[in-house]
């Protein structure tokens, strides 16, 4: 399952596991201009193929492993271990999507429970180490809506109205609203709604999909020195209360949905494909569940039942979800164009 170190820069947001042809895959990793980073991604590929071939664990967890170490390594440019750490999130998509899906059951559970610590510690180093350096080293700050000011607020709010509106479409689930269909890749608000005007408690779940088109990281005006950027599902999470006039808001929760690869489709299910069925029809298994850590046990067993994905493929995220995009936010502080 190795993967050569470019696939992030020729990974859409539709599938970031897409692969690129093998003369241009070292460009995501590092500038292709600089002969010195191109040495460094060679030496990393290289080593990376050295451990496979000794280790006796899994695949994927040896590759998640190696690659937290190098993301870590203080001795590797910044810049650099951000695209690491966002190719480990590459390297494990595509393993839950091409790879998984072919395992028994208890192997899946086995390598899940392996990947998961380090996709703990990844958070870690990315939280308290990759990002206050990623601040200092280049002047780029990721904020959190409540971390603006009143002006940044505005003109945030004005942003959401003019672009971001038109392209959601919330989804009721509630006894009336089956549950909907989710695409593979998308990130995802689950948003729970009361209505206090008519003094009844809690009414449904919404799903908002959070739209593919934006861009992951949002400019925001700075009066310092500073370049700010808040993360795209928090441009629609701060403002929900433009989409529910009149609901309370009890809370909101963040997951992303990985299928399996259309490949392991049988020839029943692509025959179907050709006629045109409805997506649920059609849909692949649901190969991962990646939730935000704050999400309560019950609303992720609710969640992965609806799914129909097993709970020791459901994992949490204490940060933001999708990191294969780091790749995205190290392009901000030196583009590779």
């Amino acid at each position: 399952m190795t993967r050569d170190l470019s696939d992030l820069d020729h990974a859409s947001p539709e599938d970031p596991t897409a692969t690129a042809s093998s003369d241009s895959r070292l460009s995501a990793y590092a500038d292709p201009v600089n002969s010195e980073a191109v040495a460094r991604a060679r030496a990393l590929a290289a080593g990376l193929k050295t451990r496979l071939q000794t280790a006796a664990k899994p695949a994927p967890v040896v590759e998640a492993a190696y690659l937290l170490n190098e993301a870590r390594d203080p001795d590797c440019p910044l810049l650099e271990r951000l695209r690491i750490l966002g190719l480990l999130a590459s390297v494990l998509d595509h393993y839950f999507v091409e790879k998984a899906p072919a395992l028994s059951e208890s192997d899946q559970a086995e390598i899940a429970a392996s990947l998961d610590p380090l996709l703990q510690q990844s958070y870690v180093e990315l939280n308290e180490s990759l990002l206050p350096a990623l601040s200092d080293e280049h002047g780029i700050e990721i904020r959190r809506p409540q971390e603006l000011d009143l002006p940044q607020r505005e003109y945030l709010r004005i942003l959401f109205r003019q672009q971001l509106y038109p392209l959601l479409t919330p989804l009721a689930v509630d006894p009336g609203h089956p549950f909907p269909f989710i695409s593979s890749h998308s990130i995802n608000l689950l948003v729970h709604l009361s209505s206090p005007d008519l003094g009844i408690g809690p009414l449904s779940h919404a799903r908002i999909k959070v739209p593919r088109l934006m861009s992951r990281f949002v400019s925001i005006p700075s009066t310092t020195k500073k370049r700010l950027y808040i993360w795209s599902e928090d441009a629609v999470t701060g403002f929900l209360d433009e989409l529910f006039p009149g609901m309370q808001i009890e809370s909101v929760y963040l997951f992303r949905v990985l299928r399996a690869s259309s490949g392991s489709r049988n020839g029943d299910e692509l025959e179907a494909q050709s006629r045109g069925l409805r997506h649920q029809q059609l849909a692949s298994p649901v190969a991962r569940l990646e939730v935000e850590s704050a999400m309560p046990d019950s609303v992720v067993e609710w969640l992965s039942s609806n799914l129909q994905v097993p709970f020791q493929l459901c994992f949490r995220s204490a940060g933001p979800l999708a990191l294969f995009q780091l790749v995205d936010l190290a392009n901000l502080a030196n583009p590779l164009d």
